[in-house]
């Protein structure tokens, strides 16, 4: 069995394979999982259990630096922080940690850059340079579980990118993620959002896992959506909502629909009528994200805007 890129492309059960075909047992394999997801090392001369003709070809052929923590380290970790990571070829990704009452949430990039060229977001003015690979997605949280002080309990699919364009790395990471002899992160606390690529959206509903599927959403008639978001010229907004649809059906999970609110734009009177209308067949989640300000050009809208929006969709 060769390795494509690292080490931490691979499932566990994938570990004992590689360790067999190297002529050790399957266990060794289960070993160095252990020690590369659930312990966090990356040193191979640190791993004591493993043989050290093991460990010598682990350094030679295991590629375990992925990504390098370049922003400082923060001092308040009751906040939201920022962690910018510099991945081996040069290239920047961000991951967030977002803590709240209940949750530990990082938020994961799944590219550098994005093809999707959506006018409000700063990563498209990046344009699309490279799919990050699996063991660089799951690195970033294994990165920040080192620098945390409590347990991560939540993983979305959020960042850098569009998560359905690298679509089979993001289902492996995630399955890592997940799984018990990986960081043991309960399926239903991971989320993959997409601005709505049809395919995969059906696809990811054949899925045997839990994961947790959220849309970004942001208009609710084509027009507007398709200015804000170009994807929605090849998945109009009736393909996307079948396919939510479909989703939901199958796997008989809430979907999140993420709506940032841009100051005259799409937090009208009429946009919230025609939100509850096209939304009211589905068992969802609307969140409401006030825009943050970027060079994009769209406003934040003023408190009393945001208050108006929300409290009239409540009402409704």
């Amino acid at each position: 069995m060769t390795i494509k890129h690292s080490l931490k492309d691979l499932l566990p059960e994938e570990m004992e394979t590689w360790a067999q075909s190297k002529g050790y047992p399957s266990y060794k394999g289960r070993q160095l999982a252990q020690w590369i997801f659930q312990k966090g090392v990356d040193d191979p001369d640190s791993m004591h259990t493993l043989p050290k003709a093991f460990r010598k070809m682990i350094c030679a052929e295991g590629n375990l630096h992925l990504t390098r923590l370049v922003s400082d380290k923060p001092n308040d970790f009751s906040q939201s922080n920022k962690f910018l990571f510099e991945l081996s070829d040069g290239k920047f990704v961000e991951s967030v940690y977002i803590p709240s009452e209940n949750r530990r949430t990082v938020c994961v990039s799944s590219q550098v850059g994005c093809a999707l060229n959506c006018t409000f977001c700063q990563t498209a003015r990046m344009g699309f340079q490279r799919n990050l690979s699996t063991g660089e997605i799951v690195d970033q949280v294994l990165q920040i579980r080192r620098i945390v002080p409590e347990a991560i309990t939540n993983v979305v699919f959020m960042g850098m990118g569009e998560p359905f364009h690298n679509y089979d790395s993001v289902i492996q990471a995630a399955r890592i993620l997940n799984h018990e002899s990986g960081l043991n992160i309960g399926a239903r606390h991971i989320t993959v959002s997409t601005a709505g690529v049809v395919p995969q959206i059906l696809a990811f509903a054949e899925l045997p896992y839990q994961f947790k599927l959220a849309v970004s959403l942001n208009a609710i008639r084509d027009d507007l959506r398709q200015t804000l978001m170009p994807v929605n010229r090849q998945y109009p907004l009736s393909a996307l909502l079948e396919a939510v649809k479909f989703y939901a059906c199958k796997t008989h999970r809430r979907v999140t629909f993420e709506y940032v609110m841009m100051r005259n734009v799409n937090i009208s009177q009429r946009d919230a009528d025609e939100l509850v209308s096209r939304l009211s067949e589905f068992d969802c989640k609307l969140n409401l994200i006030p825009f943050n300000m970027t060079e994009a050009p769209y406003e934040r809208p003023a408190e009393e805007e945001i208050q108006f929006f929300t409290d009239y969709l409540q009402q409704r």
